[in-house]
């Protein structure tokens, strides 16, 4: 049993039930998210229709003159949607001898907005989680950082939420406390004190607690190598739309919108040939690739995962052991940056896939994309997703330009309803 209070844990089987019966069933026309932190809080725009950013129109214009393909747009529900939050942690200004608020800093300042008692846009199970943190903060007084000073314990908070049962009616929530102090071997014990006294108020809820040691003066939210292992499960998952587990460590990539993720996943495999020798480059843990080697009906041959940070090798190895025998054989890892290995990639592979950062494909690979001595007639699919539009426009551009590509289809999805941000998923074909 959970030691949380009722009034914390009630919300759970109906109203996560509800959350996702609405999925895509919200008329195109929404408006507002209702949010009584706006518009202070950065966190979103709150625009007039959260399901047409300014990009859309955009992108909707580049598409008609760049491909003959009508342009199709996902947005799945505006409100609730965030399963991974990083929220800031300052020392109340209530006059308390002690705890933090958590939230998001007013627009254009280091002026926190608390996000308190709840976030339209994020999942409720981080309501619940950031409740737990401050009344143990409050319990333990820890006192929130004071980045004029440098003074404080708690700087960030960090919750991914696990959708633990496979009917996804009951949540779970992995919490990391950013402290402010040297990485040392080992967790502090009044970090330790702290991350225990989290998981033994939350019980079952806690999936996991994990603190990162960072005591720079600059804006950077985590230390690589400050990453330090507490109490529960070491890492979290998401699931393929097949159901398979996916698994992260607290410091990795991961989509805060788990439906608009899953529904991208669910409509890739339907423009990859049958039986291809896929490589994925800037491949994080690898849920695009391990959600199509997964896939019976495509009989994927192979997967070489491409990631430049040795950091996913744990988690990227836990879901590959988890696969059926037969297919862990397909599967494989290499550390490097793809523009170092941009020849090499493209050699004995079919269908290339990239989901590159917002500066979108580096220019040594552009560069081997569009030169035909450099390719073999094997390559004949790319498939790129795209999390920067000015950066994808110059990419497509180029290869369309080089006459051996062109697009042979497009759309796109609404990540972070509310915000002036498009993800791009395009397909490109080979021109023989």
């Amino acid at each position: 049993m959970r030691s949380c209070t009722s009034a914390r844990t009630a919300w759970y089987a109906p109203a996560h039930r509800a959350r996702r019966a609405r999925v895509g069933a919200r008329a195109h026309g929404d408006v507002d998210i209702p949010c009584e932190h706006w518009p202070a809080c950065s966190g979103c725009a709150a625009v007039a229709n959260v399901r047409e950013p300014e990009v859309l129109s955009r992108a909707r214009a580049y598409f008609a003159s760049s491909s003959s393909a009508a342009h199709d747009t996902y947005a799945g529900a505006c409100t609730r949607w965030r399963v991974k939050a990083k929220l800031a942690a300052r020392t109340r200004d209530d006059g308390a001898s002690g705890g933090v608020h958590l939230g998001l800093f007013k627009r254009g300042t280091h002026e926190l907005v608390p996000i308190e008692p709840s976030c339209a846009v994020s999942h409720r199970a981080v309501d619940e989680a950031s409740a737990l943190v401050r009344d143990v903060c409050a319990a333990l007084d820890v006192r929130g950082y004071d980045e004029v000073k440098g003074r404080g314990e708690l700087r960030y908070v960090q919750f991914v939420v696990v959708d633990d049962d496979d009917d996804g009616t009951r949540a779970k929530c992995a919490i990391s406390l950013v402290f402010n102090s040297a990485a040392t071997p080992e967790p502090t014990t009044r970090h330790r004190k702290v991350c225990e006294e989290i998981a033994r108020r939350g019980g079952d809820f806690v999936h996991g607690v994990h603190v990162n040691l960072q005591n720079s003066r600059g804006n950077v939210i985590f230390n690589n190598d400050g990453w330090r292992y507490v109490v529960g499960e070491r890492m979290t998952y998401s699931r393929t739309p097949a159901g398979r587990k996916v698994y992260y460590l607290p410091g990795s990539f991961m989509q805060a919108n788990a439906e608009a993720y899953t529904e991208l996943l669910r409509r890739m495999p339907t423009h990859v040939p049958v039986q291809s020798r896929v490589v994925e480059l800037y491949a994080g843990v690898g849920a695009i690739g391990y959600s199509l080697v997964e896939n019976e009906a495509l009989d994927v041959q192979s997967v070489r995962f491409v990631e430049s940070s040795t950091a996913v090798a744990e988690a990227w190895e836990r879901t590959r052991d988890e696969l059926p025998s037969a297919l862990q054989s397909r599967v494989s890892l290499q550390i490097s940056k793809a523009e170092r290995i941009a020849k090499e990639c493209v050699v004995d592979a079919d269908v290339l896939i990239v989901d590159p950062p917002r500066k979108g494909l580096d220019e040594k690979l552009r560069a081997v994309l569009t030169d035909a001595s450099d390719l073999s007639e094997d390559l004949t699919t790319i498939l790129y997703v795209s999390c920067g539009f000015d950066s994808f426009m110059r990419d497509a551009d180029e290869l369309i330009a080089s006459g051996m590509w062109r697009m042979s289809h497009h759309e796109s999805f609404i990540f972070f309803p509310g915000s002036n941000h498009l993800e791009v998923f395009a397909v490109f074909s080979r021109v023989l």
